[in-house]
């Protein structure tokens, strides 16, 4: 059987179609090693995947990914894995591409929307601008950015002109975009070889509290159905400052909250949280709560179709604004500005709670989102290309 070497950083929910890809491939009987963040290691153990840590300096990264990448038949990354498309670059390898956003393959067909110009943007399309122009401007920035990146790529040798974020990234074998068709679709300019697999599923099989699962089916069971807050895993101001004005919103509508990935404990009464939100049981969290404010991550928005919830989004960075606009122009979401206060979050969600129609939009939402098998569906693929490249190699006389 193939071995696949996975490159994945980020944070949990850049890396969930991956994990999700890894136990899949071991339960097929492919040797899997994952490479990202040390603080992963006991997941991946856990699905039977070996398991590089990664560190923040990509040239380290690159020296201990050769060897592993040079016994595998695939690799495999994501949107945030330079590394490993550099270490494809030098030993020229198959590569399969993953990113866990449809923000990392833009199209001029449908320009997305772009953290600090998203207003901009929006305003500019009612006077009929083409938005590519905003995506040229991005690109011009992101490779800016990027120059010790490209730097490390002339040191070792690899040279060509292609984009480091976006075509540098692309594969001539296979892309998989791990997002329900719902969302967006296929793009007339998108690399040639590339599938929309519809959202890849994973939760952890060993949460800290093998006792949280039933606390949060008691709590969620224990009145009127309650919010689920998620404000982001990562410690800031602006996630302090949207769990406050969340917080006041749901107390000013009489509900209570659930919250993911809290930045601190709370006592009160009609609140359950947890500190780490790859530890929480997604499936029994949102199969109990009446609608989600959030700020717009993919793999949020992704669950809360999943259960059919609407979603109440105040996006604040990267790809969530473009989520946005997705998940609105599906008719599941209504969205407002991350400054927004608790009185306006608590006015979107009784109008949200109320809204029959976009009730009945989440329930035909979660019917298809359903019948999307997209871990399956991806693991086919690149079996597929596993299959094809064995049979390309040469055959070694004897």
């Amino acid at each position: 059987m193939p071995k696949v070497l996975i490159v994945g950083k980020g944070g949990f929910g850049d890396l969930t179609p991956l994990l999700a890809m890894a136990e899949e491939l071991v339960k097929r009987g492919h040797t899997v090693t994952v490479a990202t963040s040390p603080r992963y290691a006991r997941t991946y153990a856990h699905v039977g995947a070996g398991h590089q840590p990664l560190g923040a300096a990509d040239a380290e990264n690159v020296r201990h990914l050769l060897p592993l990448a040079h016994d595998a038949n695939l690799l495999v990354g994501n949107h945030l894995a330079y590394c490993g498309a550099v270490v494809r670059d030098l030993l020229r390898k198959p590569w399969v591409y993953c990113p866990a956003s449809p923000l990392a393959i833009p199209s001029r067909f449908d320009p997305p929307l772009l953290p600090c110009v998203h207003r901009l943007q929006q305003t500019t399309a009612k006077l009929g601008l083409p938005g590519q122009l905003y995506v040229d401007a991005a690109r011009g920035v992101a490779r800016w950015r990027m120059r010790s990146h490209q730097q490390l790529r002339r040191r070792l040798g690899v040279r060509h002109s292609a984009h480091p974020r976006f075509e540098a990234m692309y594969s001539r074998q296979l892309n998989l975009l791990p997002i329900s068709r719902l969302l967006l679709a296929p793009q007339p300019d998108w690399p040639a070889a590339t599938l929309i697999t519809g959202f890849m599923w994973f939760e952890p099989r060993e949460p800290d509290d093998p006792r949280l699962g039933d606390t949060l089916t008691d709590f969620a069971l224990g009145a009127e159905a309650p919010i689920v807050l998620a404000p982001g895993s990562a410690r800031s101001a602006s996630s302090d400052r949207f769990l406050v004005n969340a917080m006041a919103a749901c107390k000013k509508i009489g509900r209570r909250a659930i919250v993911l990935a809290a930045p601190r404990p709370d006592t009160q009464a009609d609140v359950v949280r947890r500190q780490r939100t790859g530890d929480l049981p997604y499936r029994q969290v949102f199969d109990h709560a009446a609608a989600v404010v959030h700020a717009g991550s993919i793999d949020i928005l992704g669950w809360a179709m999943r259960a059919g919830l609407p979603s109440l989004l105040l996006p604040r960075a990267g790809d969530q604004y473009d989520n946005a606009r997705r998940a609105s122009r599906l008719g599941i979401a209504r969205v407002l500005s991350a400054a927004a206060d608790a009185q306006a979050i608590a006015n979107q969600l009784r109008a949200i709670l109320c809204d029959a129609a976009m009730h009945a939009r989440g329930r035909e939402v979660c019917e298809a989102v359903l019948a999307e098998n997209g871990t399956a569906l991806a693991c086919d693929a690149v079996e597929k290309l596993a299959a094809m490249r064995a049979s390309d190699a040469p055959v070694r006389r004897r």
